[in-house]
């Protein structure tokens, strides 16, 4: 039987905070200096600078961002105060903290995420509970932490930190590329850095169609196609243990995720000679181990589900006459009625005659309702509830009473929710012509883009 994959934390703690941070980004706990190098700063959490291992290093203090509370007395002054030297993606920076504790190891599944708005601001939003102690842990976000405090250090061999002069930092030699490398399956993936935005605990996922080896999940107000290791032609883990991470891929305005195991660290190496063998090409480390490199522009042109993460800013930048891009997201001729039926789903309003409440229904129980003196089947559409003869839960739901051939039939959904005018988003196809699915896309507004899928009411019960 597989065993279930660990998470490795360091833990400590920041006023009332139980904070967990992966172990891998733990370089060292270094006492706070009585008075620490000051970097003079109008705005911001930078507490003053330390030196670590021959680096400056720039140390962030949460509580001048959020209200951490007051930690218990456990009869230790201001002398424990410590520092966490953290690493990631080439980038080391310092977290102010009072208490250091030990190393503990939870279960990814244990896992919980909290916080749902994915808000860029934020550096906690999942938390886990250690079983030995029963202590909960608010994870810590390092790559967020450092890009929010606009400040750390940055390795050498790493990309340079943007807006940095040349003379102060030279960038990777002619012909090579920073690369995230990532644990994805059996294989180590490196993926250019710049295409990577986000590592980030493996949200809820849904299927998109059967078999298509394809699940979504909602980022920062997008849909992100999540791709299978199997379609891109990577093994699992001899064990069979899943990923506990996703990582989140950019190209082009749009977005895909790839289910990771573990984030491993920042390479640099020349790509001149790389042989272009599509989506994966593999190189040899010094000591003989591969990697295999991502072309992110092949796997995006590969992958066409990448259009249900198109960004509102990016539908809005499509100009009539743009040629195939303005095919491929024609404007909304009609308008379309969103609803929740079993998802999030559209319809054009063009075969709905009647939205009623369901408590306004006359229905026999059996199946059908009474419309205009005539007897019409129903179908229940909603979450698990079946297909045709379920009995409607008179207490809640909308019925759409809509066209089908030379009758009507009405569909029960858990809620109509909108409507979408006229040219008020973009209608594109996902995964061929006789395969795929249509969706439309809204253009954006205060509540942000989001994309639904239609479904054609009027053949539903053909």
């Amino acid at each position: 039987m597989a065993s279930a994959p660990l998470l490795h934390l360091a833990e400590a703690a920041i006023g009332a905070v139980r904070v967990g941070v992966p172990a891998d980004s733990v370089l060292q706990a270094i006492t706070l200096p009585a008075a620490p190098a000051l970097l003079p700063r109008r705005q911001g959490a930078l507490a003053g600078v330390v030196e670590h291992d021959g680096r400056l290093v720039p140390v962030v203090d949460l509580a001048r961002w959020v209200d951490v509370g007051t930690a218990p007395d456990e009869g230790l002054g201001p002398a424990a105060a410590r520092v966490l030297v953290l690493h990631a993606f080439g980038r080391t920076i310092g977290l102010k903290v009072d208490t250091v504790g030990g190393l503990v190891e939870v279960a990814a599944h244990d896992v919980t995420r909290l916080h749902h708005d994915d808000c860029e601001d934020e550096v906690f939003h999942c938390a886990v509970r250690v079983p030995d102690s029963g202590r909960i842990l608010s994870l810590l976000d390092v790559d967020r932490l450092a890009r929010l405090a606009s400040a750390w250090h940055q390795d050498a061999d790493a990309a340079p930190a943007p807006g940095m002069l040349a003379s102060i930092a030279d960038g990777p030699p002619p012909g090579s590329r920073s690369y995230a490398v990532l644990q994805a399956g059996a294989a180590r993936l490196a993926l250019a850095a710049g295409a990577l935005t986000e590592v980030l605990p493996m949200p809820a996922l849904e299927t998109l169609g059967a078999g298509s080896g394809v699940a979504y999940c909602t980022w920062r107000g997008r849909h992100v196609p999540v791709l299978a290791h199997a379609v891109l032609g990577l093994e699992a883990l001899a064990d069979g243990a899943p990923p506990a991470l996703l990582a989140v891929v950019e190209h082009g305005g749009l977005a895909l995720g790839l289910p990771v195991h573990a984030a491993l660290s920042l390479h640099t190496f020349d790509t001149a000679g790389l042989a272009a063998d599509g989506l994966l090409s593999t190189v040899f480390e010094e000591d003989g181990s591969p990697l295999r490199v991502l072309d992110q522009a092949c796997l995006f042109a590969r992958f066409s589900e990448a259009e249900l993460s198109r960004d509102s800013g990016a539908l809005a930048g499509v100009r009539p006459g743009a040629g195939r891009e303005q095919d491929r997201h024609a404007a909304n001729a009609t308008a379309y009625i969103v609803f929740d039926g079993d998802g999030m789903l559209a319809t054009a309003i063009d075969t709905v005659e009647r939205i009623v409440s369901l408590r306004e229904v006359a229905s026999d129980g059996m199946g059908a309702m009474a419309w205009e003196g005539q007897s019409i089947p129903m179908r229940d559409l909603r979450t698990g509830a079946g297909n045709a003869g379920a009995a409607a839960d008179p207490g809640r739901g909308d019925v759409m009473v809509v066209r089908s051939g030379a009758g009507h039939v009405g569909y029960v959904v858990s809620r109509v929710h909108l409507l979408l005018p006229p040219g008020s988003g973009r209608i594109y196809r996902m995964g061929g012509a006789r395969a795929g699915w249509d969706f439309i896309t809204t253009n954006g507004d205060d509540a942000g883009q989001a994309s639904y899928r239609i479904v054609d009411m009027g053949a539903l019960a053909a």
